[in-house]
C-alpha cells in the first residue's frame, strides 16, 4: 500500500465513525459496506466484498447499545480487508487480524469517550449561558476527537505495521491458517448469539425461528425472501398498530 491509500482507508474509517452523528447512523461502519470499498481502493473489490460479508457474520452482534463500547468494528474490518487483500492470505488472514484488532481498538473508542466528557462539561457550561453556538462547537470537538480516534490508529497500524503483518501471515504453518478458517467457520454463530442477547425478547424471539426455519429447510428461498417477508410483516404491524391508535 502506498501512502496515499492508507491515508485514503484511514479517511474513510474516521468518517465511517463520524456519519453515526452526521447522518443518523447509516451502517455505513459495518463490514459489508467498508470491505468493497477498501477492496476497490486496493484494486480487488470482489475480494473486499466476499472478505466484507464474512466479517459482517462474526460481528453481526457488535452493536453500539446505549453508552455501551463493544469491539470496534470499522477499525477491525479497515485493517482485516487491508492486511488480507495486500498479503493475498484471503479470508483466513483477514480473521486473524479484524478480530483481535477490533477488540484492542475498542479502547480507543473508550479514550476518546473519556476526553469528549470535558467536551460536555464545557456544553454544560455554554447552555447556562444560552450559548448555542458554543454548544455545537463542543459537539464537534468531541465528533472531532472520535474522528482521530479512528483516523490515527489505523493510519498508523497500516502505514508502520501493515508490511510486518503482511510478512507475519506468510509465514504462518499451514496447519494454523486451517484451524483459524475452521474457528471463523464458527463465529457467525458468535454473532447471532451476540445479536440474540440483545434481542432475545419473548415477543419478538419466534419470528427469529420462523426465519431460521426458512433458512434451514427451504435453501432455495434466500435471504433476501426473508427479508422481503419481515419487511412486508413489519409494514402490516405498523399500519395496523397505526389503526388500532386512531390514525390514517
Amino acid at each position: 500500500m502506498n501512502l496515499f491509500q492508507v491515508f485514503i482507508i484511514s479517511l474513510i474509517t474516521g468518517l465511517a465513525y463520524l456519519q453515526r452523528r452526521a447522518l443518523g447512523d447509516c451502517q455505513l461502519e459495518r463490514p459489508i459496506v467498508l470491505g468493497p470499498v477498501i477492496g476497490w481502493i486496493l484494486g480487488d473489490f470482489n475480494a473486499g466484498l466476499l472478505i466484507g460479508a464474512n466479517l459482517e457474520l462474526v460481528f453481526m452482534g457488535a452493536q453500539a447499545i446505549g453508552g455501551s463500547v463493544p469491539s470496534n468494528v470499522a477499525i477491525g474490518s479497515a485493517l482485516g480487508t487491508a492486511v488480507a487483500i495486500t498479503s493475498g492470505t484471503g479470508l483466513e488472514g483477514a480473521m486473524v487480524v479484524a478480530i483481535p484488532a477490533a477488540v484492542l481498538a475498542s479502547t480507543f473508542e473508550m479514550f476518546a469517550k473519556t476526553i469528549s466528557a470535558f467536551a460536555v462539561h464545557g456544553a454544560d457550561k455554554y447552555a447556562l449561558n444560552d450559548n448555542s453556538n458554543g454548544i455545537i462547537l463542543m459537539m464537534w470537538l468531541g465528533n472531532l476527537v472520535h474522528f482521530l480516534a479512528y483516523f490515527i490508529p489505523t493510519f498508523l497500524a497500516l502505514w508502520l505495521g501493515a508490511d510486518y503483518i503482511s510478512n507475519m501471515m506468510n509465514v504462518i504453518p499451514a496447519n494454523v491458517m486451517a484451524g483459524v478458517k475452521a474457528v471463523g467457520a464458527l463465529l457467525p454463530a458468535l454473532g447471532f448469539g451476540l445479536l440474540l442477547n440483545n434481542l432475545g425478547r419473548k415477543e419478538i424471539l419466534g419470528y427469529f425461528f420462523i426465519g431460521f426455519a426458512l433458512a434451514a429447510y427451504i435453501p432455495s428461498f434466500g435471504v433476501m425472501g426473508i427479508a422481503f417477508i419481515g419487511i412486508a410483516y413489519v409494514c402490516v404491524w405498523a399500519f395496523n398498530k397505526l389503526q388500532m391508535n386512531g390514525g390514517n
